[in-house]
């Protein structure tokens, strides 16, 4: 169930551990609102930025006291941290050099004006802000650049005002001078909690949830390391260390009604099954190749185990004597494999009868007959589809790069789905799947985007919210 730590090879606690539970609001079809609290280096409030969804377009309005007359540089940074930190534009320690650089969600690396597209500039570059004789500022626009949702989401980023006008041309942040003003944009009215991982390079991928032991586990993309969560307590222990037999990398995961883990094994090519104590009990291999990725699994009521691979056309199966082998060769039906990755999460339906499978690269939606193993199309329009997760006829699909999660109806017989909500959470981080938790889901933010190339929000967390 992930997209990007291929391209070598191809193109917690809750609050703190032990802390009080938040009050936890259900998602609203209304349009996104979010506000930010703007303060000065001091802590204190003084302006509000509001920002709101209608459409494609975002409209935002800014007020706030206390600066010099004339123009002033505003830009969305990447963190939701108005601490200080190392400014990129001087490598000094400054005022809310937490927020990082300016949000650049189609890594353009270069500094722009607010009407260029995003190939060319950063997404956060907004227009200036007028302060008046008076030391107020106010600033009203609607920007198609940047939204509260999907790939240029702002959640739980920050808006950043400096102290001069901005060029609209010097990187890395035209030449806009000090940081005067920090506030992080937070969705209203709307509330999650988090479990947070205590490794800076831990990029979670996987995810499931055993509710005899009441503990998440999480897997890393980066070295094999599973973590289980106590989902009350927020505690997080080691189930099982990276770099086991058969297990440098942990992807989709599965707990079996023997309380067993099963993990994909990603570029390895195999599927590792641990007991409930963390051993590993047995490390099953499909053939030697180099381009294997076993990427997610889904364990039928009869106890058999199905597999995805994002780059070979095959489904594997694994029967109740963990046997391995091919079951369906995807080349001789409707799925057409392609570059990138291909067949990504998989399901299987209550009463056994088929398999649900995205296909990350079409966003197309399938439905497999596990009696004649006739393959049909459900739907498309999902791109980026990673994990999924089925609840009656209700499907939660994963979109990672998309940066939401997408709620599809699906028909008696699941041959056909309807979109019907897309959650964005308080700003997804390149989600990858989903668990079940009581009347909640739990979602890992992985963030494999950053694995190769950038810096990752830390420390990585699960977010856990109510079902939508």
């Amino acid at each position: 169930m992930k997209q990007l730590l291929m391209l070598g090879t191809l193109a917690l606690g809750f609050a703190a551990a032990g802390g009080s539970q938040a009050p936890m609001t259900m998602p609203s079809s209304s349009p996104l609102t979010a506000t930010a609290a703007l303060r000065d280096p001091a802590g204190q409030s003084l302006g509000t930025a509001t920002f709101r969804q209608v459409g494609p377009g975002m409209q935002v309005t800014v007020e706030v006291r206390g600066l010099t007359p004339g123009r002033h540089g505003m830009h969305i940074h990447e963190y939701g941290r108005c601490t200080p930190g190392i400014d990129p534009a001087t490598n000094t320690v400054v005022p809310f050099g937490g927020a990082g650089g300016h949000f650049d969600p189609a890594m353009s690396r270069n500094h722009d004006d607010p009407q260029a597209p995003n190939r060319y500039g950063h997404g956060g570059d907004l227009p200036m802000l007028m302060v008046g004789a008076d030391g107020v500022g106010r600033a009203s626009f609607t920007t198609e650049k940047v939204s509260l949702t999907g790939m240029t989401g702002i959640l739980n980023r920050s808006l950043v005002i400096h102290a001069n006008p901005d060029d609209y041309k010097s990187d890395p942040s035209g030449m806009s001078g000090p940081r005067q003003r920090c506030g992080v944009i937070t969705r209203n009215n709307f509330t999650v909690r988090d479990y947070f991982l205590p490794g800076p390079q831990d990029f979670p991928e996987g995810i499931a949830y055993n509710a005899r032991k009441g503990v998440i586990y999480t897997g890393s993309a980066q070295d094999g390391t599973i973590y289980a969560v106590n989902t009350d307590t927020g505690a997080v222990s080691k189930f099982s260390e990276g770099g086991a037999v058969g297990r440098q990398s942990a992807l989709g995961m599965k707990v079996d009604a023997q309380g067993r883990l099963w993990v994909a094994g990603g570029a390895q090519g195999t599927v590792s099954v641990l007991s409930p104590d963390g051993m590993t009990l047995k490390v099953l291999e499909t053939p030697k190749s180099p381009v294997a990725f076993v990427n997610d699994l889904t364990i039928t009521p009869d106890g058999t185990v199905y597999v995805t691979d994002s780059t070979r056309p095959v489904i594997y199966q694994i029967d109740r004597m963990m046997n391995l082998k091919a079951w369906l060769d995807l080349s001789t039906t409707p799925i057409k494999y392609g570059p990138g990755i291909n067949l990504n999460g998989i399901t299987a339906t209550p009463d056994g009868r088929y398999l649900l499978t995205v296909q990350l690269n079409t966003g197309d939606l399938w439905r497999i007959d596990l009696r004649t193993r006739d393959v049909r199309k459900i739907m498309g329009g999902l791109t980026h589809g990673d994990g999924l997760l089925l609840e009656g006829r209700t499907l939660y699909v994963v979109r990672n790069g998309m940066q939401v999660i997408s709620k599809v109806s699906l028909s008696a017989d699941y041959i056909s789905g309807t979109l019907v909500a897309e959650e964005p959470l308080m700003g997804l981080r390149f989600p990858t799947t989903l668990a079940r938790v009581g009347n909640n889901l739990v979602v890992p933010q992985s963030q494999l985007d950053k694995l190769q190339d950038g810096t990752p929000e830390t420390p990585f967390r699960l977010t856990r919210f109510p079902r939508f």
